[in-house]
């Protein structure tokens, strides 16, 4: 039980920070306002939506975590942890965009 719910607040935790620089991201491109090209402000709305959907996906995944019975967390416990780490690495690939 303790590695179900050591990887549900992992993905807590990892939900809120990406949150966190979703709202980061909108601000700058805000603020980039009237100054940026039309190319770039779709490259930051391409962005952001790539970051919202690695978050609505993560947070699929917690929810699955939270609702397996015991007997079920070990037959997905791989397959949650791999797909977490494939949601990390599209979130630092969308992240590179913002570059």
């Amino acid at each position: 039980m303790a590695v179900k719910q050591d990887f549900a607040k992992q993905l807590e935790s990892q939900i809120a920070v990406w949150q966190a620089q979703i709202k980061e991201h909108q601000e700058k491109m805000a603020q980039a306002g009237a100054q940026a090209t039309a190319e770039a402000k779709a490259g930051y709305e391409r962005s952001i939506a790539a970051l919202r959907e690695q978050t609505e996906q993560a947070g699929k995944l917690l929810a699955e975590t939270r609702t397996a019975s015991e007997a079920a967390w070990k037959d997905i416990q791989t397959a949650s942890g791999k797909a977490f780490e494939q949601l990390q690495q599209g979130w630092a690939d969308a992240l590179k965009r913002f570059g």
